[in-house]
């Protein structure tokens, strides 16, 4: 029986304990969090018996095996770390830090530990994405030429979601005194690492960030100040030498939460589209195909999710693709772009 804790019982927490519940021989014993009423609610829908307000009480008391670090983006390192020496296996939500010497700090440590480590990449949930990445790394579609990726939302014109300037839960991502790192930070690292994990890992970035005005007066609403970046379009520079873009923004009208990328190679080419399905991607490959720009959409079997990854690991005593040592590889292309953004130049993705 695999114990495990969880640290922040906010919403993508419920998430987390959905999926860990479902699960044989894994026990949520103790959650954690430092709104009182929150934590004892999120407790009782979840039939966890221990509750706290401080991890480092939770992680002196409990006889952890594991624990799933739900917490703001501030504290992914501080309770990583803590959990790490503990000799806990850890996953935590994306992106793995807030700059890329955290990020660093903990994949060193977690491999000086032998912990078995995750990042919360959710897209990687996707049969087409797992699918389409396979394909494209035996071959599938020849030498990988160009990429094109965006992750879309409309949340900052559309209320489909919400209304941004009265729910907390969206105003704090539009500042960065509040920890956010505007749209690269929050949907931007989701799709560098889909883009990666299609097409490669990236070695340049030649990124430009930009902050719209908003209509507000004063550019603030309460304590938020809205200074944080709402869209991003980066030219990237892959290892394999392929040329593409990345891109996103929350000002795109007519698309709630959209991802796409599509890679070309020179004996055809891929289509992951999530708006279109989580299960089935396009290609266009062979000598029929590419004479006639004829597209055949492949069904997909289903693949585990994160969190079964995470278990399967912690099994196995081996980490998933999806560890800490990837989430400092998506760090770093983070970091790159705001390195090349300040510089008006290209920069380098140091990993």
């Amino acid at each position: 029986m695999i114990q495990l804790g969880i640290i922040g019982t906010g919403g993508m927490a419920h998430a987390h304990a959905q999926a860990f519940t479902s699960m044989k021989g894994v026990k949520l014993t103790a959650c954690c969090d430092i709104d009182e009423s929150r934590v004892h609610a999120f407790a009782k829908k979840f039939s966890i018996p221990r509750v706290y307000t401080d991890y480092r009480e939770m992680l002196a008391t409990e006889p952890l095996d594991a624990i799933s670090n739900v917490t703001v983006d501030a504290m992914h390192a501080t309770i990583s770390l803590a959990a790490i020496a503990r000799g806990l296996h850890v996953m935590c939500e994306k992106p793995l830090a807030t700059t890329l010497e955290d990020a660093v700090r903990m994949r060193d440590a977690a491999a000086t530990a032998g912990v078995v480590t995750q990042v919360n990449f959710s897209y990687r949930n996707a049969a087409s994405a797992q699918a389409a990445a396979t394909l494209i790394r035996s071959g599938g579609i020849g030498r990988v030429l160009h990429v094109e990726a965006s992750y879309l939302q409309s949340w900052l014109v559309q209320p489909a979601w919400g209304d941004w300037r009265t729910t907390p839960s969206m105003t704090w991502r539009l500042s960065t005194r509040h920890g956010s790192a505007g749209v690269l930070g929050d949907i931007g690292c989701h799709i560098y690492d889909l883009a990666s994990l299609l097409a490669g890992d990236i070695r340049e970035i030649a990124c430009r960030l930009k902050t719209f005005d908003k209509g507000i007066k004063g550019n603030k609403v309460g304590p938020y100040v809205l200074d944080a970046n709402d869209s991003f379009v980066s030219t990237v520079l892959m290892e394999n030498g392929a040329l593409g873009t990345v891109h996103a923004s929350r000002w795109a009208s007519g698309h709630l939460n959209s991802l796409r990328v599509r890679v070309y190679g020179d004996e055809g080419a891929v289509e992951v589209d999530l708006d279109r399905s989580y299960d089935q991607y396009r290609v266009t490959r062979g000598k029929q195909g590419l004479e006639k720009a004829q597209w055949k959409d492949v069904s997909c079997r289903s693949t585990p999710s994160q969190y079964a990854r995470f278990i399967a690991g912690i099994r196995a005593g081996k980490s998933d693709v999806s560890d800490f040592a990837n989430g400092v590889r998506v760090q770093a292309c983070l970091a790159a772009s705001f390195e090349s953004d300040a510089a008006g130049s290209p920069a380098k993705v140091k990993v």
